[in-house]
C-alpha cells in the first residue's frame, strides 16, 4: 500500500485500462482516474522496482518515475498524477474525454511493461 492504496497486483483488474473506461462511461471518473494511478503504481513498485515510500508526495513519485520510464511513459504518468490530484484534493474532475483519452493511453505505457515484468 503507499498513500493509503492497494498496489497489490492481485487487488487490481486484469485490465486496468478497460476497467477505468468502464467507470468513464457509467460516469464515475474520480474512481476511474485512482484506478489508473494505483495500477501505475503498482507497476512502479512491483514490475519496475522504484523504490517509493510512504512518505512521498505525489510529484516525489514523478519525479523516481521519470528516472526509470522512458520518456513519453514519464510524461503521461506525470500527466495522469496531475490529473488524480487535481480531482482528488480540488475536486476538479476531467470531462469525460479527457478521461477516456487517459484509459487509452494507460496500456501502452504501463499493461506491456506489467507483462515484461512478470515474465523475468
Amino acid at each position: 500500500a503507499l498513500f493509503g492504496l492497494a498496489l497489490a497486483p492481485e487487488s487490481l483488474p486484469d485490465d486496468v485500462a478497460a476497467a477505468a473506461a468502464a467507470m468513464v462511461r457509467a460516469g464515475r471518473l474520480r474512481e476511474a482516474l485512482s484506478l489508473l494511478y494505483r495500477g501505475a503504481l503498482s507497476v512502479l513498485v512491483h514490475r519496475d522496482h522504484v523504490p517509493l515510500a510512504e512518505g512521498d508526495t505525489e510529484g516525489d513519485c514523478v519525479r523516481a518515475a521519470r528516472k526509470t520510464l522512458p520518456a513519453n511513459a514519464g510524461d503521461y504518468f506525470a500527466r495522469l498524477v496531475q490529473t488524480w490530484t487535481a480531482a482528488a484534493y480540488a475536486g476538479r474532475l476531467p470531462d469525460a474525454g479527457g478521461a477516456e483519452a487517459l484509459c487509452r493511453e494507460w496500456a501502452p505505457h504501463f499493461a506491456a511493461r506489467a507483462a515484461e515484468g512478470a515474465t523475468a
